[in-house]
């Protein structure tokens, strides 16, 4: 399955997306609040935002917000959660086709930027932008994945978890137009969460690689991984996470 089909899966998993997948901490979202110092009357337009987790933090403080997703179910979830932030709207198409009207003083992308087109992300970014204005991409990363349940859970990921591409997108910062931004500012911000067997699988459900298996594969993975964790691990698992901001100013 090639990468631009793995990221229409999310929109088939949308109300277990909003049950289950983890937000951002908000020392990241007041971070960038404050790299940006947008204030009452700015702009965002935020790729990718699926059920809103990342939406609802911004849509609070009252900027006014345009928000895109190509997934019909996930911009649904969203639209019924934020329905009373009148400051909020949704478009259901891709960034890369997108015509915006007028420009826009941040650009946020929370676990979606890197499957925009590469060739064109930053290019994009570029045209909406005002002049100074800023892009955050921000994302919730799994670190520390070589130690107990991870490390012994591989043997069944060797099993069943067949390789479903070879042309993932990274979050490479070689792109074309990336040059037009400076001032990088990364931050790391550390946390954990701990799940039940029920609510580990769940999750699983909601990554595009586990979306994409065959039903039989899937089927016995998730079995397997709840004997697992209910036989060895006294029925959960501890997650560690770091959330990853990359701040970047346009010239």
């Amino acid at each position: 399955m090639s990468s631009t089909e793995l990221k229409t899966t999310f929109n088939t998993a949308a109300v277990l997306y909003e049950d289950i997948r983890p937000g951002y901490p908000e020392e990241l979202i007041q971070d960038i609040v404050e790299f940006s110092g947008i204030n009452d009357h700015s702009r965002i337009l935020e790729v990718g935002c699926g059920t809103g987790k990342a939406t609802q933090s911004f849509a609070e403080r009252g900027y006014e917000m345009v928000c895109l997703d190509i997934g019909a179910d996930l911009i649904a979830v969203a639209r019924e959660k934020l329905s009373g932030f009148p400051n909020v709207s949704f478009v259901e198409q891709a960034f890369e086709a997108w015509k915006s009207e007028g420009t826009f003083d941040l650009v946020i992308s929370a676990t979606a930027f890197h499957w925009v087109d590469p060739k064109v992300r930053y290019l994009r970014v570029s045209e909406v932008l005002e002049s100074g204005g800023f892009l955050a991409v921000f994302s919730n990363q799994h670190v520390r994945k070589d130690e107990g349940f991870f490390a012994e859970s591989q043997r069944l990921y060797d099993k069943y978890y067949l390789p479903l591409t070879t042309n993932r997108p990274t979050h490479a910062t070689n792109c074309p137009g990336v040059e037009a931004f400076h001032s990088p500012i990364q931050r790391v911000y550390p946390w954990t969460q701990t799940y039940s067997s029920e609510q580990y699988i769940k999750l699983l459900g909601t990554y595009s690689g586990h979306i994409a298996l065959p039903d039989e594969n899937k089927r016995l993975l998730f079995q397997e991984i709840v004997n697992l964790i209910e036989t060895r691990y006294d029925g959960q698992v501890t997650k560690h996470y770091q959330a990853v901001l990359d701040f970047r100013e346009t010239k």
